[in-house]
């Protein structure tokens, strides 16, 4: 059962990741969470006999990279609750219908917020978040790593990738499932969750240059459709006079 609320909270945690590794480029850049290789996983104690673990899959996303400004980076993480795989379908359906744990119909996703981010050093930093399970807000802190940001690494074999621009992090953070009102079983199965959380993710397009014509005159209205004025008129090159000519004799 605590395979459940450790899932939860590695949902938070991946959103959290994707915020702390704000910490390059020259400007914000935003990111989609690439659901193929999100992978939120949280383990939790069993009897004292073994650690267990689960995942959230469908992870879905937005984080803002502010590289010059990495504290006024955001991430925004959306889970869906019935994403949750432990491995063993009975105890899945369990965590979902049996309302001691998740009810999906009334809150279908976990969610995670950030609030602030915190770098530590050239390539971590602490993302704090506000994290969501079944309604219930709790402050959660990621331990981030940036893994690698650049063009993506298949680019140069595989034309799928030409010009696609990605980022890669990795993220860890313990919580007691207790705060999220997640208390059966324990002790038994552990009150505290370790979460850990890999992900890439892929720039958005760059915005288009400005057209300059659009800032030239303000007093324009917006949209107005601009007609390029003609060009100047040029004189004609005078005929030069050939010696012994008269330019206004008749001939």
């Amino acid at each position: 059962m605590a395979v459940w609320w450790k899932a939860l909270f590695g949902t938070v945690a991946v959103g959290v990741l994707s915020c702390g590794l704000a910490v390059t480029g020259a400007h914000a850049d935003v990111y989609d969470l690439d659901p193929d290789h999100t992978d939120v996983r949280f383990s939790w104690d069993h009897l004292g006999l073994s650690r267990q673990s689960g995942r959230f899959t469908n992870v879905k996303g937005t984080v803002t990279f502010n590289q010059a400004n990495p504290a006024a980076s955001s991430v925004d993480v959306t889970i869906p609750v019935r994403g949750i795989q432990t491995g063993v379908q009975a105890l899945d359906e369990h965590l979902l219908n049996s309302r001691e744990f998740f009810d999906p119909e009334t809150n279908p996703d976990i969610t995670f917020k950030s609030v602030s981010v915190t770098p530590t050093g050239q390539r971590t930093a602490e993302v704090t978040g506000e994290l969501t399970i079944n309604g219930i807000a709790r402050p959660v802190v990621l331990e981030v790593i940036w893994n690698f940001s650049g063009e993506h690494p298949l680019n140069a074999i595989n034309p799928t990738y030409a010009g696609v621009y990605a980022s890669g992090f990795s993220a860890k953070t313990q919580i007691r499932r207790s705060d999220w009102g997640l208390t059966r079983t324990i002790p038994y199965v552990s009150d505290e969750i370790r979460i850990t959380i890999e992900t890439e993710m892929y720039r958005r397009a760059l915005p288009p240059v400005p057209d300059p014509a659009e800032t030239l005159d303000p007093s324009r209205a917006l949209g107005e459709t601009v007609t390029p004025a003609p060009p100047p008129a040029v004189a004609p090159p005078q005929i030069p006079t050939l010696p012994g000519d008269d330019p206004m004799r008749v001939p």
